[in-house]
């Protein structure tokens, strides 16, 4: 990107989304802000209904299976709905980063992000924003994008590690009880025995969640995650797990500098 596009130093004509000691301490790295950038994406998924959901594993049946028994339980993940989260928030990602580029800035820092359903639960809306830093003395290159800002980022490059990219994972598991619940017989079971069928998918999306993530993070290191589990009932006895993971990608460039060996400047003692 030519420097062209830069505003001159000195010109004072920029917007932040930072606060002011991460503001500060920004400029106190070299990072000079240029604007507020943005990314945005609103989608339409289809009914949960259309979806198909691959079942991982089934519970044992309660007694013999007849008109008024309930099938069997089983545990499933909801793949497609994932999908279009996925496909949601990096398009927000990818339109984030060509703001920052159209003012020439090497990076985003502080981005906030926000998910949700505009319209109704058939929808995936996600809004990205940041502010674009250009970095003293830098050339071009890819634009890096981070959550981190102020202190937190000074203190990860004093660690030696350098922000790249934030990365959005996400697996929703289902649960259909059906009749383990009768497994154990009426009040056969005491107060604070493991629920295996509801364990068994905050288990699972817990864990693909953070599987992936960690496949999209690669040989890079994955820094200031942040979980967020939603739990809904839906109909038929089955209940959703959502859960979402946002992280920070970084890189090692250097090792870490050794800390300074603490020298005594005054004793509590007599």
């Amino acid at each position: 990107m030519a420097d062209t596009a830069v505003p001159a130093a000195g010109a004072g004509v920029f917007d932040s989304g930072l606060t002011t000691p991460d503001f500060a301490a920004c400029l106190a790295m070299g990072l000079q802000p240029l604007r507020l950038a943005q990314g945005f994406y609103c989608g339409q998924m289809a009914a949960w209904s259309g979806y198909q959901a691959a079942i991982l594993q089934r519970y044992p049946c309660a007694g013999h299976y007849d008109s008024n028994h309930a099938p069997p339980g089983w545990l499933a993940e909801h793949s497609m709905v994932d999908d279009a989260w996925h496909t949601a928030f990096d398009t927000a990602l990818q339109r984030l980063r060509q703001e920052a580029e159209e003012v020439g800035a090497h990076g985003i820092v502080g981005v906030q992000v926000e998910l949700g359903h505009p319209a109704h639960e058939n929808s995936t809306e996600v809004h990205l924003y940041g502010t674009a830093v250009r970095v003293a003395g830098a050339g071009a290159g890819p634009v890096w994008v981070t959550r981190i800002a102020g202190h937190k980022l000074a203190k990860l490059i004093e660690a030696g590690y350098v922000p790249d990219d934030v990365v959005y994972s996400r697996c929703t598991g289902i649960s259909y009880e059906g009749c383990y619940p009768e497994h154990y017989g009426t009040n056969m079971v005491p107060a604070g025995s493991t629920f295996t069928p509801i364990e068994a998918v905050h288990r699972l999306a817990r864990q693909r969640a953070l599987e992936e993530a960690r496949r999209k993070t690669g040989p890079n290191a994955l820094y200031g995650v942040e979980i967020g589990v939603y739990e809904w009932e839906g109909g038929g006895e089955r209940t959703y797990v959502s859960c979402h993971v946002l992280g920070n990608v970084v890189r090692r460039v250097r090792p870490t500098m050794p800390l300074a060996v603490p020298v005594t400047t005054m004793s509590l003692h007599d």
